[in-house]
This record gives structure tokens, sequence and C-alpha cells, in this order.
């Protein structure tokens, strides 16, 4: 059974053009080639830009910490977004970065890229059918049906070292 997605929302549209617009603010060809945006419940929108050093963090997390470090620990919808050439498209979260955010969101979504080029929007359990999660995690974390249970709702919710 293939992901199919769901169609973007005005709301979703609105967060890659805040994440375009933080690339482009940002952008340098040797430190900063990708910009993420996340979406709270709460409603506010926390920007993020890769740090390319000998670690390289992804755009996501520093999004998600800026969330964080403002007490805004529900996240509702993340995307990223990369510049090809004088052109901005959505970019796929790496894996790591949906683990983290199903870490700290099993019910939020994200927006991705399919390979035929359309975009969409997933639960981070459809973007992450086999999740990691420990045994002792008290968090209720709902399954998707290819988790094993046909009938329940699907969890809510990028293949690179350095985003670039």
């Amino acid at each position: 059974m293939a992901v199919q997605g769901r169609p973007l929302r005005q709301g979703d549209l609105a967060l890659v053009r805040a994440a375009k617009r933080a690339l482009e603010r940002g952008f340098d060809r040797e430190r900063h080639t990708v910009a993420a945006a996340v979406r709270t419940r709460s409603g506010m929108v926390y920007l993020g830009l890769n740090l390319n050093g000998i670690h390289t963090p992804c755009a996501e997390p520093v999004a998600m910490g800026a969330a964080v470090t403002r007490g805004d620990r529900e996240m509702e919808v993340m995307v990223a977004v990369k510049r090809k050439g004088k052109r901005y498209r959505v970019l796929s979260p790496c894996g790591t970065c949906r683990q983290l955010l199903f870490d700290y969101s099993p019910n939020a979504s994200v927006i991705v890229r399919f390979r035929n080029g359309r975009v969409a929007r997933l639960t981070v359990g459809e973007s992450l059918p086999a999740a990691y999660a420990t045994f002792d995690d008290k968090r209720t974390v709902p399954r998707t049906p290819r988790q094993g249970r046909g009938d329940a709702e699907p969890a809510r919710g990028r293949r690179h070292s350095v985003h670039g």
C-alpha cells in the first residue's frame, strides 16, 4: 500500500512560503542551503537554517529548537525548503528529522515531496511506518495500519547527511 498523503492546506502553503523567505534571507552556498519552518499547536511559526559545519545539524531541528526554547513544544506541521538554482522547492525531511519530530510530537504532520515531484502532507507516522519507540516509552503513540492495526488512526506527521 503506497502512502498518498493529503493535499496542502492554505496554512501549509503559508508555512512553505515562510521557509522560503528564511532561506532567501540566510542562503549561503557554503553554510546555509536548507531552511525549515515548524508551526506549533499555538499557531506560532518557528524558522531554522541548516548549519553546515563539522556536525551539520539540519534546519528542521534548529526550527524545532527555536520553538522549544520559547516553551512551545507541541509541533503541528513541519516543512523544509531547498534552493535549486534560483528556484526553491520542498525537500522531504531526512529520517533522523522525522524521528525527532515523532519523538516530540507523535501526532504532527510533515510536508514532503514525492519522487514524482508531487508535494503533500503526511502524518509523521505515515512517513515513519516503523518509528523507533522504546518499550518503556510513556507516550501514547497512535499506530499506522502498517504497524499492525488496520482500523487504527494513523499517527500524525529525507535522505541526506547534509542538506545540500
